[in-house]
């Protein structure tokens, strides 16, 4: 996905903790008209301060016009993001990781399925190989910033041990070996937000879109495989520091 890396900004919008499902208008529509729009806006380049008052204006209205993206996510998994904001959230339960069905794992089958359908060396070939590519990378990027709930940090961060420790079955991994469908999902429902502060033209975007849908409903055929996991009830000591961790 290096032509849609490529064209990404710098700017990935922070976390928000509002006790709202991720992606919580579920629609696979970008929000664009959010408080926190300005905060992804690149900044203008340095020059006089009417010079960058103006392209900053430009700017910020050219994003503001972008056409909304609108990636397909079915039904049912809209339901599961909603159990899955229910357990967290209300009753501060988590899934068990590392998953029996990581993302790695997931994308992998996906791949593996599609490829044959794919004449080799065709752009659809292509396109396939970089937004699968592009989506481990959005979510070993994302996960942290914008895709977890507070009571899942403190789990974040020892997840993020054992992936720098050297030693355990997750040493010199990525987050994608980690986590499962459940988070993945909540990366789909954000993207076409994160896909609004890129650079990328109408066709790319297009692209993006149709190959991301199609992610989306295949995975909602086979969310008995993948979908999995137990939410699991955290000891007190775990809640008592979720609740004193920063947000």
């Amino acid at each position: 996905m290096d032509h849609y890396r490529r064209n990404s900004t710098q700017h990935t919008a922070k976390p928000s903790h509002k006790k709202k499902p991720v992606g919580s208008d579920l629609t696979g529509s970008s929000a664009r008209d959010s408080e926190d729009r300005s905060s992804v806006v690149p900044p203008p380049p340095r020059g006089t301060k009417r010079g960058r008052d103006h392209e900053g204006i430009e700017k910020e209205e050219a994003f503001i016009h972008r056409p909304a993206v609108r990636i397909i996510v079915p039904d049912n998994l809209k339901g599961l993001l909603v159990d899955d904001w229910e357990y967290v959230t209300k009753n501060h339960q988590l899934v068990h990781l590392p998953s029996k069905t990581p993302v790695n794992m997931i994308l992998d089958d996906y791949s593996n399925l599609e490829t044959p359908k794919r004449r080799i060396g065709s752009a659809e070939a292509e396109i396939l190989e970089e937004v699968v590519s592009g989506v481990r990378e959005y979510f070993n990027k994302s996960l942290g910033r914008i895709l977890l709930y507070k009571h899942e940090r403190s789990q974040y961060h020892d997840i993020l041990e054992q992936l720098d420790s050297g030693v355990g079955d997750l040493a010199g991994r990525t987050l994608c070996d980690a986590y499962g469908a459940e988070h993945l999902c909540r990366l789909f429902v954000s993207m076409p937000e994160l896909i609004a502060q890129t650079n990328m033209d109408s066709q790319s975007v297009n692209r993006l879109r149709e190959e991301l849908s199609k992610m989306t409903q295949w995975l909602s055929k086979n969310t008995p495989k993948y979908f999995n996991a137990q939410y699991e009830n955290q000891s007190q000591n775990y809640t008592d520091s979720s609740k004193m961790n920063p947000a």
